[in-house]
């Protein structure tokens, strides 16, 4: 962009090129991003002192994925207007997002000088951690700097509100493996103090009438019902619900993507909504719904997730594996899971009501499988040799499993390791740069496959010959598409939910002797030994690809458990409220 370079001079007329900026704006508000950013690139070619125009293009581009970019007109914009608090914020989600933390830090550190009693900049620039990591170290130092900090501001009565839709959330906490309810529950306190609506916060809505004679109404509320996995994680319950008993509100937030995933889940919902970009006229429309449940599926993944559960807008209110850890949150009453994935002391792991649902936290649907029987030469890979895959994100791959690979490798020494890159470049790059480090032997037997389609995927997991689950944090849908194929899946069954699922899968599909282990030795073993024996390695597919299919998926229990939970539930609400009308 340096034909943008703000040196140059103003050849458009101001009333045109507010008018062409405004067009831009509402362009990219409607999500035609291509468009908005040729039209903000054609107001600065004449207008190179324009800093909302800056910022506004910084903010199209990264929609685009273009964050490089993004970051270069982001500056520009801050240059331009050094008040402008929202741009640094910007900034430092930017390169926090792309694991680069000191630039992160540096441009929350600025958006907090000019604002230095802002509770929302305090937190934003308390939570700076990688997305993936450059080493165990770094992890370490981050995790100490976040925790002073929140003592700081915990400790700290004179901090302000500042209404923005930057708001941080420590959702790379989930990926250290450490029992982080106590940082979250802190974190929780601060959101409804920036968040809250505390003249309504002991309020509760009901829905009028008796439960005895009406259907409760449970709504599921997310920014990721279209193509997602977090669809994949709650369409088989929302679906099947007794809709005799229950009428299920589907409710996006404002900006959530529209696709023909999203079509299917409306269509067997009674009621859609969809949210608007205010936090106050988005808490009056849930209260309007009067619903007996809400479930946040997924609080971490959007700012407005977070927002809003920092507020009461039905009289029970949950969440459950969208985020595999605790909220943290006041208002949210109940964490769903699973019997078969939660350890014996899991309570201790939640600030919310553990409840422990039949088998697995998920119905997930046979017909989401999308069947693809490819073969390894169409990823171009080695005909021959064995293939050992870690197809997760490279963000659960956390600097401690380095070495475990490096080990694997020396005792498979034929084999040849898969992973998919990211969606970030340097985040590619810096997991890379850790193998050549970390993992020689693993390095020089690296393929690196691009991102692919879900029926690419399916096919990809039957190519591979051994999947290694992440140490600290786990398959979670993506152990349903796996198992399909009937790959071995090697895990080490942690103490908590996100290192668990894995091994209940196994347990649940009745494996006679599935590769769990209980250390870091065992792990290493049982993943050699698959990779090493032929004759291993087709029994144990040939077992778990047929317990799969015939035991894995629609499973109805967790559906049935939730259905009683949420009915009982509402009924003790309003016979709790009918006795204390009555006093």
């Amino acid at each position: 962009m340096s034909e943008l370079d703000p040196s140059e001079k103003l050849t458009l007329g101001a009333e045109e090129a507010r008018s062409l900026l405004q067009h831009g704006i509402e362009l990219a508000a409607d999500g035609a991003h291509q468009e908005a950013r040729q039209t903000f690139l054609l107001v600065l070619e004449r207008d190179p002192h324009s800093a909302l125009a800056w910022d506004r293009l910084g903010q199209t581009l990264g929609h685009l994925g273009l964050l490089g970019e993004a970051a270069q007109a982001l500056k520009c914009a801050a240059e331009l207007d050094p008040s402008n608090i929202e741009c640094r914020s910007a900034l430092g989600f930017l390169y926090r997002s792309i694991s680069r933390p000191d630039e992160a830090i540096h441009w929350h550190s600025e958006a907090l000088a000019l604002r230095p009693n802002s509770l929302i900049l305090q937190l934003n620039h308390a939570f700076v951690l990688p997305v993936v990591a450059s080493s165990t170290e770094q992890i370490s130092n981050l995790r100490k700097r976040c925790l002073a900090l929140m003592d700081a501001i915990v400790k700290d009565e004179c901090t302000e509100c500042m209404p923005t839709t930057l708001t941080c959330h420590p959702f790379y906490l989930s990926t250290h493996n450490q029992n982080d309810r106590p940082l979250l529950e802190a974190y929780g306190r601060l959101m409804v103090r920036s968040f809250g609506d505390q003249s309504a916060a002991s309020e509760v809505y009901v829905n009028p009438g008796q439960t005895s004679s009406r259907k409760i109404r449970v709504g599921f509320l997310s920014g990721c019902f279209y193509d997602h996995s977090v669809t994949r994680a709650f369409e088989g319950l929302i679906r099947h619900l007794d809709r005799d008993q229950i009428e299920v509100v589907l409710i996006h937030l404002a900006d959530a993507k529209h696709d023909a995933t999203t079509d299917r889940l409306e269509s067997c919902c009674q009621e859609v909504v969809r949210l608007s970009g205010s936090l106050d006229e988005s808490t009056e429309r849930l209260r309007a719904l009067t619903l007996d449940v809400l479930f946040f599926t997924d609080i971490g993944t959007h700012p407005a997730m977070t927002q809003l559960a920092a507020r009461r807008h039905a009289p029970l209110q949950v969440t459950g594996w969208g985020w595999p850890q605790t909220s943290g949150m006041p208002f949210v009453d109940a964490y769903i899971s699973g019997d078969l994935v939660e350890p014996e002391m899991g309570q201790d792991h939640y600030s919310e009501r553990l409840i422990r649902l039949p088998g697995l936290p998920c119905c997930f649907p046979s017909d989401a499988i999308e069947g693809s029987l490819l073969t390894r030469d169409y990823f171009f890979l080695p005909p021959d040799d064995a293939l050992i895959g870690c197809l997760q994100s490279l963000e659960k791959i956390h600097p401690d499993f380095d070495a475990v690979l490096e080990r694997l490798a020396l005792d498979a020494p034929k084999a040849w390791f898969v992973f998919v890159e990211s969606e970030v470049t340097s985040s590619t790059e810096i997991f890379l740069n850790r193998m050549a480090e970390q993992a020689p032997s693993v390095s020089e037997r690296l393929i690196l496959l691009g991102r692919m389609s879900r029926k690419d995927f399916f096919g990809l997991a039957g190519c591979i010959d051994v999947l290694l689950d992440p140490i600290y944090f786990g398959s979670g849908i993506t152990l349903f598409e796996t198992l399909h194929a009937g790959t071995p899946t090697v895990t080490l069954e942690g103490k908590f939910l996100r290192t668990r699922m894995v091994a209940a899968a196994y347990r649940l599909m009745g494996v006679s002797q599935p590769p769990i282990a209980q250390t870091l030795d065992e792990y290493v073993k049982l993943a050699a030994q698959i990779s090493n024996n032929p004759a291993i390695r087709s029994s144990l597919r040939q077992e778990i690809q047929e317990k799969a299919q015939s035991n894995l998926y629609d499973r109805m229990e967790f559906v049935r458990g939730f259905e009683n939970f949420v009915l009982e539930s509402a009924r003790g609400i309003v016979q709790d409220l009918a006795s204390r009308t009555r006093v």
